[in-house]
């Protein structure tokens, strides 16, 4: 005789429902980081609980009952987390900081933005542009408020209309 769930044992009911899912659930995971190159570094974008978590939701048969065709649409992995309801009332709740700009960016775009930053930094440490600087630096506070020097001018030079 066929038990149900509800008079499993713990462990019975793991090995049952639970391991079969999260089991294929951690191979996908480890496939997805291996293609992401997170084994090969220190640091990652990929968050590896946020990939399970879409992983079992979006796989779990019991979420709801389409045809094989309609579920296979809608258990699309690469959905964003925070399509998921619960998570989205989770982050309503509780933001998350965003990810730091080291994380976001490949080694290219870090090493160009990287490498701009410093053709910069030599740029500005030249004479003549340090020269350039100081002497736009002064001119702005020279003329800081020519908006209103101007504004003075044509008022006084300007006759009143003739009504």
């Amino acid at each position: 005789m066929k038990k149900s769930p509800k008079e499993l044992s713990t462990i019975e009911y793991l090995e049952k429902y639970v391991y079969p899912i999260l089991l294929k659930g951690i191979e996908q995971l480890l496939i997805e980081a291996e293609k992401r190159k997170c084994l090969e570094r220190k640091r990652s974008a990929f968050n590896a609980l946020d990939y399970l978590t879409r992983y079992l939701y979006y796989k779990n048969p019991n979420r709801i009952n389409l045809s094989d065709e309609q579920n296979q649409q809608l258990s699309d992995i690469n959905q964003l987390l925070e399509d998921i309801p619960f998570v989205r009332i989770h982050f309503e709740k509780y933001p998350r900081a965003p990810l730091p700009k080291s994380l976001l960016w490949s080694e290219e775009e870090a090493t160009l933005i990287i490498q701009s930053y410093y053709r910069g930094y030599r740029v500005r440490k030249q004479p003549e542009v340090q020269e350039l600087r100081q002497w736009q630096r002064e001119w702005r506070e020279a003329n800081r408020n020519i908006h209103d020097v101007v504004e003075d001018f044509w008022r006084q030079h300007t006759s009143p209309s003739p009504v």
